[in-house]
């Protein structure tokens, strides 16, 4: 639900802004739609697009999904590791494609709409704090995968820690594509109410860094200072835990929305000679 909440966001943004940009941008993204289960909102369902194809064993892409930044514990003294080819990565790819302006030699509409795809997908998972970080200590000497190992006692869908900041820390319910008429109205109140909540003028100084690094290094930072600072693995998660997860992601997922606009607008008009080479070491 919080792909889709930030998506959302962004389409609002663009349709404000540029109607005829999101018109563009949409029919690229419709060329895979035939390749996916949405139905009338696929700017918006497109979001889960790339979970989706985890589900049919589509895994060539997993580690694109996150960057598992160590956050170390005190009682941690061994070694820590990065995968390269992470969501950071992954964001530069896409940006990299769809900012590409040399004349193709042959149909570029499926590179497009990939891209699109998978760059929304990606700007939010990179918001959710735990898809930018993995907890290094004694008990989880390898790290505990973004939250993944990181049991808790809530409810069986939400058994660990990312199961639960992945459900927005228990908000929103579970709405996946294809996205019927009621869900996509909770969708856009959510929005607006987050809108409303996280105007652009209150987060603005956020909003105006479009680097999806910066973007890592905050989301960890919160992982350091909120998701794993007052809660031990087996805990049953308190009320002022879960009341001020939501309100951090709430946060997240305003300012994801608005970056993911502006990103999107600004990649339809820059060139490729505008890209910042990112070396990945």
């Amino acid at each position: 639900t919080g792909h889709m909440i930030i998506s959302r966001i962004a389409y609002e943004e663009i349709k404000n802004k540029n109607p005829a940009l999101l018109d563009k941008i949409q029919k690229e993204i419709d060329v895979l739609t035939q390749y996916s289960k949405e139905d009338k909102h696929s700017f918006v369902e497109s979001a889960v697009w790339a979970d989706d194809n985890k589900g049919i064993a589509w895994n060539a892409f997993n580690d694109w999904h996150f960057v598992d930044t160590p956050v170390i514990a005190p009682d941690f003294h061994g070694e820590t590791e990065i995968e390269n080819m992470n969501a950071t990565w992954a964001i530069y790819q896409m940006e990299r494609t769809l900012k590409n302006k040399n004349k193709p030699s042959f149909d570029s509409s499926l590179a497009l709409s990939f891209a699109w795809r998978y760059l929304i997908h990606l700007v939010g998972d990179i918001h959710q704090p735990l898809h930018a970080s993995s907890l290094y200590s004694k008990e989880f000497p390898n790290g505990d995968r973004g939250g993944n190992s990181f049991k808790i006692n809530y409810t069986k869908d939400m058994s660990n820690l990312h199961a639960l900041w992945d459900a927005c820390v228990d908000q929103y319910g579970s709405i996946w594509a294809p996205v019927n008429s009621t869900e996509y109205s909770l969708l856009s109140n959510i929005s607006a109410n987050l809108i409303a909540a996280f105007p652009r003028s209150k987060v603005d100084a956020r909003v105006k860094i479009l680097d999806e690094r910066i973007w890592a290094k905050e989301s960890n930072e919160i992982s350091k200072n909120v998701v794993y600072g007052d809660i031990k693995s087996g805990d049953t998660p308190s009320q002022a835990y879960i009341n001020r997860g939501r309100q951090v992601i709430n946060e997240q997922l305003a300012v994801g929305g608005y970056r993911l606009a502006d990103i999107m607008m600004s990649l339809i008009h820059n060139s490729e000679s505008d890209v910042e080479e990112l070396v990945v070491s």
